[in-house]
């Protein structure tokens, strides 16, 4: 086999790879298909090229230079449908010259077998049989080549000085690849004309397929970032399993005579669970390489995607939810600046507000502000719009107003400077959107850009949402608060009993507003994306799991503290192992601890820990009470569970480094709702009953309950006491 023989072979086998991976990406877009068309074309041609060369006698070698140039006919008319395609050139001159192109292809194809296309095949230079040319091959030469492949070549150069962005970068690589493509092909012509020059260009026909890899991995042409890292990893992992493979084989000749002797079945007992093991960890490890060396933008985001995630369940304020937004989308891309618009839900008819700008150049937005038909084209379409591609949506659009709207929104973007527009949607409304300016690197925005920002919008849609329903319901609580002191200011002085059925009524309002009202939006959020398709059941459900129990656990704690009133708890003492019950209360909080890297240490007492009378139920919630606080409020150090005794009873000890507590918060501590000046920024899911319950149970179970904190920053110890269990107790 020749190295002719050789090149043909690689062309077929990179150009039949590719073209079934973009097919298996994108089926149904028009660009997609014609690529695929032009892919296959080219293995038509290349693997009869390869049977052309290795052929041994004059009727094959005649054979197949013939079905090769069926495959040669067919490339230019099926790379420029390709062209024309992706530059969605669609008016009557293009369709004519396509439907010309078809015609006179298929005129070529019919003749292909006659002595007009291919005379015979003669012996010249080192080849054995090699094609002369008829009359038609030089007419399809001139027509095919020159004529519909330069002009597709042409329109790609006349977009390249016309566009910018993304687009621009696309059309730069098709070129490149069309250039060598073509200049590797034509070597092919000169020895058909007995000009003594061989093919050896043939061999670089396959890089026009590496060069357009590149741009649809880099600049999300034909959408292929992610089938890419697939194939990357798939393509690994079948190179580890093939030299295992081989090397069981030559170990088993090497030391067994063989590969089916009793030894090799014997030792295949071994390594066969060897390889399993070998196989699991071979494959993350090569996920884990490709992601953070060769896909690091991919791995990035979504460390980006589950911080964000994290980050937002700890805010309410809306100003600080946007802050946490707009710095995390310009650290992680490097932009020049984002315009945040926010539905005012105040103004009639409601509007859209700029809330905040960073960068973009500031002008006139009252297109945005105002314009209907964008907002219902946003609302509908749910999808982030780029400027660079709203010109070839408004040019597909079939709807009149659609089409100006995309159009006018392209230039509103162009003359900001703005390049990416993200829709805020909640429960199919649109809430607001943010738009982004150029990348500091002046970059386009790639595939995996888009996919981080589309589960950012997503994110920040929940999160804003929620922190304007507790604005709202923070603000109906202060104004029911002020008619309430309005219409009840005489009734005051009489009534000892009215302010505390007004603060009832305020921990309620807030407990409602925040404590049920976030987990309750964040649910029926997820359950809006899971529902439309958006996010995955599986990273769905759990997110949901977890605000439900939030709310199981919020509803139950209220219902408590006001069944506690006035009233001592009603606890069911029995013999405890404390030490037990506390090893594993740590183990369901051991993964909080770790997320937070704090240290977790028990100290052994000198005594021996003694069975204690309490109710273990009860009991045990305090503990986890008393621990999830000190890793909540503890954002470094350790935390310390040490044991005492005090005549009849043992001591427990829960030593933090957190943030302390005041002098102020002192006083307030343990009485129900309430919770330290600090506490909402730190922990926001708190609602200011687990010490007043904590309290309520010690109490109950005959021990008493207390901490001691040196102030602010300098940590907290919570200590609480339980009766050492006696038989005189029991009985």
């Amino acid at each position: 086999m020749d190295f002719y023989a050789i090149s043909a072979l690689i062309n077929a086998i990179t150009s039949l790879t590719l073209g079934c991976f973009v097919f298996l990406r994108n089926k149904k877009n028009m660009t997609s298909v014609t690529f695929v068309l032009l892919s296959l074309a080219v293995f038509f041609w290349s693997a009869y090229y390869f049977l052309w060369q290795i052929s041994t006698d004059y009727a094959s070698a005649i054979f197949y230079t013939k079905l090769l140039s069926i495959g040669s006919t067919l490339i230019p008319i099926f790379y420029l449908h390709w062209v024309f395609s992706f530059l969605g050139l669609n008016d009557k001159k293009s369709n004519f010259i396509l439907l010309f192109g078809y015609s006179i292809t298929t005129v070529f194809i019919i003749f292909s077998f006659s002595p007009l296309f291919i005379r015979d095949v003669e012996p010249i230079l080192s080849f054995k049989f090699w094609p002369k040319a008829g009359i038609l091959y030089t007419a399809y030469l001139v027509i095919s080549y020159i004529g519909l492949f330069g002009y597709g070549l042409l329109q790609l150069l006349r977009n390249y000085h016309r566009t910018s962005g993304l687009k621009h970068y696309q059309i730069q690589y098709m070129i490149i690849g069309t250039i060598i493509g073509f200049i590797g092909g034509i070597t092919n012509f000169f020895l058909w004309y007995d000009i003594l020059i061989p093919p050896v260009g043939n061999i670089i026909i396959s890089l026009y397929v590496f060069i357009l890899f590149y741009a649809m991995v880099k600049y999300r042409l034909m959408d292929f970032q992610i089938m890419a890292r697939k194939i990357f990893i798939y393509f690994i992992i079948s190179i580890f399993t093939y030299s295992f493979f081989y090397f069981l084989i030559w170990f088993y000749n090497s030391f067994f005579g063989g590969v089916f002797t009793f030894g090799s079945y014997a030792f295949g007992l071994i390594i066969a669970p060897l390889f399993v093991f070998t196989f699991y960890n071979a494959n993350k490890v090569i996920k884990s390489f490709a992601n953070k060396y060769l896909f690091t933008s991919l791995y990035n985001y979504q460390e980006t995607i589950n911080r964000l995630t994290k980050e937002l369940t700890n805010y309410i304020d809306l100003n600080k939810i946007i802050k946490l937004i707009t710095t995390t989308i310009n650290n992680a891309m490097k932009i020049d600046g984002v315009n945040v618009f926010l539905l005012n839900t105040k103004t009639l008819p409601k509007e859209y507000q700029l809330v905040t700008i960073n960068g973009i150049k500031k002008n006139n937005h009252t297109f945005v502000f105002k314009n209907k038909k964008l907002i219902k084209y946003l609302a509908k379409n749910k999808k982030i719009l780029v400027a660079d591609e709203l010109e070839m949506f408004s040019r597909d659009s079939k709807h009149v107003e659609e089409k100006k709207t995309l159009h006018e929104f392209y230039e509103y973007m162009k003359d900001i400077n703005a390049t990416i527009c993200l829709p805020l949607i909640v429960n199919k409304e649109l809430i607001g959107m943010i738009i982004l300016g150029l990348k500091k690197s002046k970059d386009p925005y790639t595939k995996e850009d888009l996919e981080l920002l589309t589960v950012l919008s997503l994110q920040a849609s929940i999160a804003i949402e929620n922190a304007r329903q507790y604005k709202q319901i923070k603000e109906f609580g202060k104004t029911l608060k002020e008619k309430i002191e309005e219409q009840t200011k005489d009734i005051k002085q009489n009534n000892k009993y009215l302010k505390e059925l007004l603060d009832m009524k305020s921990d309620f309002l807030r407990v409602i507003s925040h404590q049920l009202n976030t987990p309750l939006s964040i649910i029926r959020g997820y359950f809006s994306m899971m529902k439309d398709g958006d996010y995955k059941p599986e990273k769905a459900l759990p997110i949901i799991e977890a605000g439900l129990y939030r709310i199981i656990n919020t509803v139950a704690d209220y219902c408590d503290a006001y069944k506690l009133e006035g009233e001592k708890m009603e606890t069911k003492p029995t013999k405890v192992n404390i030490e037990e019950a506390i090893e594993n209360t740590i183990k369901e909080k051991i993964k909080y601890i770790k997320d937070k890297n704090l240290k977790l240490s028990i100290k052994k007492p000198n005594f021996k820990i003694p069975i204690v009378w309490c109710d273990l139920e009860k009991t045990t919630r305090v503990l986890s009470n008393l621990i999830e606080n000190a890793i909540s409020y503890t954002d470094k150090g350790s935390i310390e569970l040490s044991y005492g005794l005090k005549k009849d009873f043992l001591i427990i000890n829960i030593k933090d480094t957190g943030c302390g507590i005041s002098k102020s918060d002192k006083e307030k501590l343990f009485e129900k709702f309430s919770r330290g000046n600090r506490a909402p920024n730190i922990h926001p899911d708190g609602s200011g009953l687990g010490l007043y319950i904590s309290k309520k149970i010690i109490e109950g179970n005959g021990g008493e309950i207390y901490y001691k904190s040196n102030g602010e920053n300098k940590g907290t110890t919570f200590s609480f006491t339980i009766p050492i269990y006696k038989k005189t107790i029991e009985s």
